[in-house]
C-alpha cells in the first residue's frame, strides 16, 4: 500500500457504496477496513464487485434460534393457533429438547442466515421451567463453533415468566453461564402487578451481571396492554439509559396519538432502542377476555415516528419455521420489502434508511463498528443492486459475503428465461 503500508488481504474494486456518488475500492487488512477510494496495489484476494452496491453486512437483530425449524414436527391441525395456543404447543416440544437436536436445528438456520447477508445475529434463548438450560447450554457451545463466520449474541428470555423464585434463579444461571443480555417477556404473567414485577426483575438481574436489557414488549393491538411507558421509566430509575432496547413495541400503535408521542419523548429520554420484526408482527394473533381477537392481524410499531424522533430502529427476522411463525427463508431482505410496504416507507430516500436500519444501527446494539469506512470492521456483503432501491425492488439474494475479510459465502443467480 502507499506509505510503506502492509499490502492488503483483500480488496474489493469497483463498489458502490452508499457514501459516495462514485464507485469506490475497499481495501482491508486483519480484519479492518484500511482505506476506502482508489487502491492501486493487489491485495491477496482481488473481488470485483461490478459496481454492485457494497453495504456492511446485515444483523438479524431478532430470532430465536433455540426454537427455529421445529416446523417439522408440527401437524397439520397445529397451524394458524393464537399465540397463546403456540406457547402452549411449545412446552410440548421443549419436553423432548436434546442439545445435539437444538444446535442443529440452530445451526441450518445461522448457515440460512449467514448465506442472507447476516454476518451477526442476537437470539433470544428459552429459560424456564419447561427446558431449563438446555437451550443456554445448546447455544453457548453453538456461539464457540460458529465464531468464525457469525457473531452471535444470547439473550436470556423468560418465555415462561419471571415471577417466582425458580424462574428468576433460572434465569440468574442462565447469565451466569455466559448469555450476553437480560431479556424480558412481561406479557405472559397473569396480571399488571406481576407484569411490572417482572420488567422489576429484569432490571435487577441486568445489573447484577452488568448486561444490558432487550424485552419483548405489547405484542398486541391491544391498548390495555401498553408496559412501555412504565418500562421506560424504569430504565430511568436503574440508571440504565443507552443500554435498553424493547422489542416490537405494537401496541404503541394502537393507543391513541397524545399518548404515543408522549411515550416516544420518554423513550428518547430514556435512550431506549427499538427492534421491529415486520412478517411474524402482522402474522400473530391474539385472544382477549372473550375470546374474540383483537384483530384478525396484528400491526407494527410506529417506526416512521421514532426514527424521526432520534429513536434508533433496527430489524430481525422473529421466530424462523416454528410454532410461532412456520414461514420464514432468513432474508432480511424480504424484511425490508415488508416492512416497507407496512408502514408505507415509500419517500425517495427510505431505502437508504431502511438498509441503515438492517445493518449499521443493528451493530450499534451489538457494540460493533460497521460501516464502509476505514477502521470499520471487514464485515460486509455485495447486493445484487447498484442502488439502495435496486435493493427493495430486485431478486432477494446476496451474491458475497465477508465476515472479517474473509469471504464465507457466495450466491450466483443464473437467469434463465425461456420465451
Amino acid at each position: 500500500m502507499v506509505g510503506g503500508e502492509k499490502k492488503a488481504d483483500l480488496v474489493v474494486r469497483n463498489a458502490a457504496t452508499t457514501y459516495s456518488s462514485s464507485k469506490v475500492d475497499v481495501a482491508v487488512k486483519d480484519g479492518v477496513v484500511i482505506k476506502v477510494g482508489a487502491v492501486k496495489e493487489k491485495g491477496g484476494l482481488e473481488y470485483d464487485a461490478n459496481g454492485r452496491l457494497v453495504l456492511p453486512g446485515f444483523i438479524n437483530i431478532h430470532t430465536h434460534l433455540d426454537k427455529a425449524a421445529l416446523l417439522s414436527k408440527m401437524r397439520p391441525d397445529e397451524f394458524g393457533l393464537s399465540l397463546e395456543q403456540n406457547r402452549e404447543l411449545l412446552k410440548s416440544f421443549k419436553k423432548n429438547y436434546r442439545t445435539d437436536e437444538i444446535k442443529a436445528r440452530a445451526r441450518g438456520v445461522l448457515v440460512q442466515m449467514a448465506q442472507n447477508g447476516c454476518t451477526a445475529v442476537r437470539t433470544q434463548v428459552d429459560v424456564d421451567t419447561t427446558c431449563g438450560l438446555k437451550a443456554v447450554e445448546a447455544l453457548i457451545e453453538l456461539k464457540a463453533e460458529v465464531s468464525k463466520w457469525m457473531t452471535l449474541e444470547l439473550c436470556v428470555f423468560p418465555q415462561q415468566g419471571l415471577v417466582g423464585d425458580e424462574a428468576y434463579g433460572l434465569c440468574d444461571k442462565a447469565l451466569s453461564l455466559g448469555c450476553d443480555l437480560m431479556g424480558g417477556l412481561p406479557l405472559v404473567e397473569k396480571n399488571w402487578d406481576d407484569r411490572r414485577r417482572h420488567v422489576d426483575a429484569v432490571f435487577e438481574l441486568a445489573k447484577k451481571h452488568g448486561v444490558k436489557v432487550d424485552a419483548q414488549l405489547d405484542e398486541s393491538n391491544d391498548p390495555r396492554e401498553f408496559i412501555l411507558p412504565y418500562f421506560a421509566e424504569k430504565t430511568i430509575e436503574a440508571g440504565y439509559e443507552g443500554k435498553v432496547t424493547a422489542t416490537h413495541c405494537i401496541s404503541l400503535a394502537a393507543v391513541d396519538d397524545k399518548i404515543a408521542q408522549e411515550t416516544i419523548r420518554l423513550m428518547k429520554h430514556a435512550g431506549i432502542s427499538v427492534n421491529v420484526t415486520p412478517s411474524a408482527n402482522l402474522l400473530t394473533l391474539h385472544v382477549v377476555e372473550n375470546g374474540l381477537y383483537v384483530r384478525p392481524h396484528n400491526s407494527i410499531t410506529r417506526v416512521i415516528e421514532l426514527i424521526d424522533a432520534g429513536i434508533p430502529v433496527s430489524l430481525g427476522t422473529d421466530n424462523i419455521r416454528d410454532v410461532f411463525y412456520p414461514l420464514g427463508n432468513c432474508s432480511i431482505i424480504r424484511e425490508l420489502h415488508v416492512l416497507a410496504s407496512a408502514v408505507r416507507m415509500t419517500q425517495s430516500d427510505d431505502p437508504t434508511r431502511l438498509l441503515h436500519m438492517a445493518s449499521e444501527e443493528g451493530a450499534k446494539s451489538l457494540g460493533l463498528n460497521y460501516g464502509i469506512k476505514a477502521g470499520c470492521a471487514a464485515d460486509f456483503i455485495i447486493l445484487d443492486a447498484h442502488n439502495p432501491r435496486d435493493v427493495i425492488n430486485g431478486v432477494p439474494y446476496v451474491p458475497a459475503v465477508f465476515k472479517g475479510g474473509k469471504l464465507i459465502s457466495e450466491t450466483e443467480f443464473v437467469e434463465k428465461v425461456k420465451p
